[in-house]
C-alpha cells in the first residue's frame, strides 16, 4: 500500500514568469494536475487558444472577461469557469486593475513543475 504524503507550496515562494497570457507563476504539477496562479495586468487582452487539458479557474481578485466565440462573460473575484481540453478561449482583464487567477489543470499536460518552468522560460527568453 502506498503511503500518503502532504506537502505545502506557497504563492511568495514560488518563480513568476512573464508571458503573453500574463504573469504565470506555478504552484504545483504532477502529471495528473497542475496548479498555476496567473496575474493579468490591466487592458490584457489574450486571444481565443485553447489547452490540452481541462481547466478550472478561480477568479481571485479583480476582473476578467471570457470569450467563446462571440459570446463573452463578465466574470468578478469570487466567481470560477471550467472548460473542457481543446475549448479555445479568449480572455481579457477589462479593467484598471491587476486581476489574479487560480488555474487548475487536468489532466496535467507537464510531468513536473521543472518542465513547465523551462517552458515558461521559453516565452521570457523570446520577449
Amino acid at each position: 500500500m502506498k503511503m500518503a504524503t502532504f506537502s505545502v507550496y506557497r504563492f511568495k515562494d514560488a518563480d513568476s514568469f512573464n508571458t503573453p497570457e500574463g504573469v504565470m507563476t506555478p504552484l504545483f504539477v504532477d502529471e495528473h494536475v497542475s496548479i498555476t496562479r496567473l496575474s493579468l495586468p490591466p487592458k490584457l487582452a489574450v486571444p481565443a487558444h485553447s489547452h490540452k487539458s481541462n481547466i478550472v479557474a478561480v477568479v481571485l481578485k479583480g476582473q476578467l472577461e471570457v470569450s467563446l466565440g462571440n459570446e463573452k462573460t463578465a466574470l468578478k473575484a469570487g466567481d470560477t469557469f471550467f472548460a473542457t481540453a481543446n475549448t479555445a478561449l479568449g480572455i481579457s482583464n477589462p479593467s484598471q486593475k491587476t486581476a489574479e487567477v487560480l488555474a487548475i489543470s487536468y489532466p496535467s499536460s507537464y510531468k513536473s513543475i521543472e518542465e513547465l518552468k523551462e517552458l515558461l522560460r521559453s516565452f521570457a527568453r523570446r520577449g
